[in-house]
């Protein structure tokens, strides 16, 4: 090919939407045929990428443009300015200044009067390409502040409302309840609370027919997605969609934003971002499922959690702790009789005597004592609740109290350190200001100051969270009644139950009696209130069944 031949190139992402027409993909296009009839020049090819980022050189027609040039069918290059091409300078001046000039490609930028046949214009464009990206920077940071401000007001911000929502019509950025989809969202929550695994919930919901979520959206919105790839297997579950739902806040009446964020301003991988980093609005819409479900299906979620043949989740799972080492117990299940044995210290399996003993305990002891002991709180916490909270407050005030006290003590002792560092610290800045003391001796005593400060302050915080959490009980118990007092006629043990009501269940080693008995103590922490003991606080007799210092007899 002799002579030239331009193809013409433009460009315009979202972060350039204050351009106006006077920079819209059609305004560039006929800015440069007009150019092109004006100087004689054959145009070749349009090549228009619209809604793409300038720091991005993945584009579609961008790339098909290059492929050209390859192919020798256009040998100039035509721009509106230096911005349309891109705004990253280090690749723009590898494709203007190195790339075009192997290829024999001519390069003009019409607004800025650059043309690479002419070498001294090419003095300016190192400058413009930095401004450029310098601007780019500038836009992206922009965009995600006013973004993160949106979603502190608590404008939902996604492009497509979640399933189980649908935007609301008079305010897109405000959710509203879809009632078909957000039945399945409740439904799948409650089944993972009742100890239904990934696996045989994807089954049940495939047998029942029940759309997934992007099947579901495309039948509301036929001419969103017009690919019939998408339309395959509508009824098709898996375990990714189902722990997306029940990980995503959105349920509980939440807007976040921030879960996820690039690597870097030119590596646009997604990768996720620290929680506390998120941005978090409560009570944006109706929520689908309550604070405690979603306390209970995530405490599941955190427990190793292996389904047995039947697709069942052992209820117990995370929650049944060793006394002596800490680890939990290992379940031991028997596959001919298809039920639970027991429970067993894994350190000890696997270590020996030497790191820690068996604290072995039958399944049905460990569920016989579980579930006496909860009807027997619910009981009393039902028909004697100003005795049972009496009780509860006491134990707490009892264990809390000296601890209380301490970080007080602690606390007292910090700020008045606090307050003498930051007078040091000032005088020592009075005296280099007056030269009573050298600046090299400031910057040798200052530092260290500085760093005590930061550490104390650090300490001040934890104590008085540590105070505030001592201070808690009363509204802890009141959140924890309203639980205990549905299970009062409770007759079989579930995985919900377990994950609502129990923190941990602590198992200590059997105790052999003179008489040859054996006995073993079992510690139930409940969630709000911890380790209960009705026995010691005179609910029961001696005769009765012991509560925090249970005595089962091995069957």
């Amino acid at each position: 090919m002799t002579n030239e031949t331009a193809g013409i190139y433009c460009r315009l992402s979202q972060d350039d939407g204050n351009a106006g027409e006077s920079g819209s993909i059609q305004t560039q296009k006929t800015l440069l045929t007009q150019y092109c009839e004006e100087h004689h020049i054959e145009i070749g090819d349009y090549y228009c990428d619209d809604g793409w980022s300038g720091t991005n050189f993945d584009r579609p027609d961008f790339k098909r443009m290059l492929d050209d040039i390859e192919a020798e069918k256009i040998n100039m290059v035509i721009v509106k300015d230096l911005s349309r091409f891109g705004r990253e300078y280090a690749q723009m001046g590898m494709y203007i200044e190195h790339y075009f000039e192997e290829k024999g490609v001519r390069f003009i930028s019409v607004a800025e009067n650059i043309d690479s046949n002419n070498g001294v214009d090419n003095m300016i464009m190192p400058f413009t390409n930095v401004m450029n990206s310098f601007y780019a920077r500038q836009a992206s940071s922009k965009t995600k502040a006013a973004h993160r401000a949106r979603a502190k007001s608590g404008m939902f911000l996604g492009s497509r409302a979640p399933f189980g929502y649908l935007k609301d019509p008079n305010d897109r950025h405000h959710l509203i309840v879809d009632p078909p989809a957000a039945d399945v969202v409740k439904e799948i929550f409650q089944m993972f609370a009742d100890g239904i695994g990934y696996v045989r919930m994807t089954k049940i919901l495939r047998e029942r027919n029940v759309l997934n979520p992007q099947a579901y959206f495309n039948q509301n919105n036929p001419e969103y997605y017009k690919n019939s790839d998408y339309w395959r297997k509508p009824f098709d579950w898996h375990a990714p969609s189902i722990r997306a739902i029940l990980n995503n806040r959105v349920y509980l009446g939440q807007v976040v934003f921030g879960r996820t964020k690039t690597k870097g301003f030119f590596d646009k991988a997604r990768i996720a971002a620290p929680e506390e980093k998120w941005v978090i609005k409560e009570n944006t819409h109706e929520a689908l499922i309550s604070q405690e479900l979603w306390d209970t299906v995530h405490q599941m979620m955190n427990a190793r959690r292996r389904e047995n043949s039947k697709g069942e989740v052992q209820p117990f799972a995370g929650l049944v702790k060793c006394a002596g080492c800490g680890s939990s117990l290992n379940v031991s299940y028997d596959k001919r009789k298809g039920k639970y044995t027991g429970f067993s210290c894994w350190v000890y399996k696997n270590y020996g005597k030497e790191r820690c003993t068996s604290h072995a305990i039958g399944w049905k002891t460990l569920n016989e004592l579980v579930l006496e002991d909860i009807r027997r709180n619910a009981y009393v916490a039902r028909t004697m609740t100003n005795d049972y909270m009496d009780m509860l407050v006491a134990a707490k005030t009892e264990k809390k109290q000296a601890e209380v006290e301490r970080c007080k003590r602690e606390l007292k002792k910090a700020d008045k350190r606090i307050s003498d560092l930051t007078k040091i610290l000032n005088k020592l800045y009075e005296n280099v200001a007056l030269e009573k003391i050298t600046e090299e001796r400031y910057q040798t005593m200052a530092p260290g100051y500085e760093r005590e400060q930061e550490m104390l302050k650090a300490q001040r915080e934890k104590l008085v969270a540590e105070i505030s959490r001592s201070e808690e009980v009363h509204e802890n118990i009141e959140k924890f009644l309203p639980v205990i007092w549905k299970y009062t006629n409770i007759r079989e043990l579930n995985a919900h139950v377990f994950n609502e009501l129990i923190e941990k269940i602590v198992v200590h080693e059997k105790v052999v009696e003179e008489d040859g008995t054996k006995s073993q103590r079992v510690d139930i922490y409940y969630k709000f209130i911890g380790c209960v003991n009705l026995k010691r606080a005179g609910f029961y007799d001696d005769g009765e069944v012991r509560v925090q210092s249970m005595q089962a007899q091995e069957q």
